[in-house]
């Protein structure tokens, strides 16, 4: 219907994901202060709580296209725009409220960001460049891009290895572990590793839809050479930033402390194929 048709205006978004503690939240500190508007009700870690209601649920890759795009219309008038929101769009907004998904996204959480979704709001003229951050929405690409066909969507990767023995493991549980996995997928170290596997692969099947839209982002790389990888990054994203922002932004980035926990750890769990992946994406694997 043309009345949920998203203006030429938003249709490109910056869009950052990966899985859970790959580093997310870095990366939208880094665009926001290079000017991307990360509008909307944020959490601590930055995502997005508008889309988190709306999309980050199971039932997001069932969903017929034409409820999809009602979906994203809610969103970006949020987002970018203060107009009344219809009854028929009201129903889909108290439907995604109703049910717990987690820990992260329990009802409270939902409902509240259901009502400050309809809070109205004094209408700023809309920046260019604005987006959000939501680590979920690499599993949804394809359904994003049918909406936002102008989108630039950063997958934050970090190493494997790393991300098998991280306490964020929300995604393998709660949401899309068996739909990525065969088979077992408890949140095991070895779970998590097939997990990010399968993650990885499935962004990369993205760049025939995305093409250059896409920047699959080496956290690893970020932390040990910030320069270079911002540089990359603000050409990605069609920046054109001072040196001294750019210098501002690498002097603040450092490499974590989690950074190669995995050489403490038992990696003889893991699928020698697993591994071998990870070294292939250009990840230190020195077991």
């Amino acid at each position: 219907m043309p009345e949920y048709l998203i203006a030429e205006r938003d249709s490109a978004p910056v869009v950052i994901g990966g899985v859970g503690g790959s580093g997310t939240r870095l990366i939208a500190h880094i665009v926001r202060e290079q000017g991307v508007a990360l509008a909307g009700e944020l959490n601590e870690a930055l995502d997005n709580l508008w889309f988190s209601l709306l999309f980050v649920r199971r039932t997001i890759l069932l969903m017929p296209p034409a409820q999809v795009r009602r979906l994203a219309w809610l969103f970006v008038n949020s987002m970018r725009g203060n107009l009344p929101v219809s009854g028929e769009l009201l129903a889909l907004l108290d439907e995604a409220a109703r049910h717990d998904r987690g820990p992260a996204l329990t009802r409270a959480v939902l409902q509240q960001s259901r009502e400050s979704m309809l809070e109205r709001r004094p209408v700023a003229e809309p920046t260019i460049h604005w987006g959000w951050k939501q680590p979920n929405s690499h599993v949804m690409v394809p359904i994003l891009n049918q909406c936002f066909p102008r989108m630039k969507y950063i997958y934050v990767a970090r190493n494997g290895l790393d991300m098998a023995f991280s306490g964020n493991q929300n995604q393998l549980k709660y949401f899309w572990g068996d739909l990525l996995l065969e088979g077992d997928t408890s949140p095991t170290p070895r779970n998590a590793l097939r997990y990010w596997v399968a993650s990885y692969k499935r962004i990369l099947g993205d760049r025939e839809l995305l093409g250059d839209r896409l920047c699959i982002l080496n956290f690893d790389a970020l932390c040990n050479n910030p320069s270079r990888e911002l540089a990359k990054l603000n050409r990605f994203l069609g920046l054109d930033e001072s040196p001294d922002v750019l210098g501002a932004l690498a002097a603040s980035i450092s490499v974590p402390a989690g950074s190669g926990r995995y050489r403490q750890r038992d990696c003889s769990q893991f699928d020698p194929a697993d591994i071998e992946f990870v070294k292939q994406m250009g990840f230190a694997c020195d077991l």
